[in-house]
């Protein structure tokens, strides 16, 4: 695949997940959640204004695309808290109803007071993916997964490096354990360009 810069033309963060391809990069919903994840029942987005059951009119015409099963929601408040100063991310497992998902993790609990957290929900990325080229803003060691599925430890990216390879997946990695060696991903601040 050749692959210049003039083949991007969207950008989107990048959570570290070893299960979720970089999605997107378009935009499907994007709102803040009105209320956390009630006791007993995790996984949840709940938003009171928000519209996530498709709609059709009389005449079969989608007149409000709604959320679908496998799109990927991001927590955009969460690039303030994780350690790779990126969102997190997690699948629509279920949509509940018109204000409530579930998700496959619990990207939304009572922490630190915040009832309010910014979301933004994407296309998957799975059936035929795209691949990204990486920025990283903050320099360190990157595990990602390229487009022909090889996983590959980069190490001692510096501030401001444009990674070229063709990426769909970054991943957190793990520390040096029983005799395998770390793959640990430290840097942050990264950018995908699809």
């Amino acid at each position: 695949m050749i692959i210049n810069p003039s083949s991007y033309t969207s950008a989107i963060p990048v959570a570290l997940d070893a299960n979720i391809n970089i999605p997107g990069p378009i935009e499907r919903t994007v709102g803040v959640t009105t209320s956390t994840t009630p006791t007993g029942t995790p996984n949840q987005l709940i938003d009171t204004s928000a519209n996530f059951i498709q709609t059709v009119d009389a005449n079969g015409i989608i007149t409000n695309q709604g959320v679908q099963v496998g799109q990927i929601v991001y927590n955009m408040l969460a690039m303030d808290t994780t350690t790779w100063g990126g969102p997190e991310a997690a699948e629509v497992l279920e949509v509940i109803d018109d204000n409530t998902l579930l998700l496959s993790a619990d990207l939304f609990p009572f922490s630190g007071g915040v009832n309010q957290q910014a979301y933004k929900i994407y296309d998957a990325n799975q059936a035929i993916p795209k691949a990204a080229i990486l920025y990283v803003g903050e320099g360190g060691d990157l595990l990602v997964q390229t487009l022909d599925g090889q996983e590959v430890f980069i190490k001692g990216i510096v501030d401001g490096e444009t990674l070229d390879l063709a990426i769909v997946r970054c991943l957190p990695g793990a520390a040096a354990a029983n005799g395998q060696p770390g793959t640990e991903t430290t840097a942050g601040k990264i950018t995908a360009f699809i």
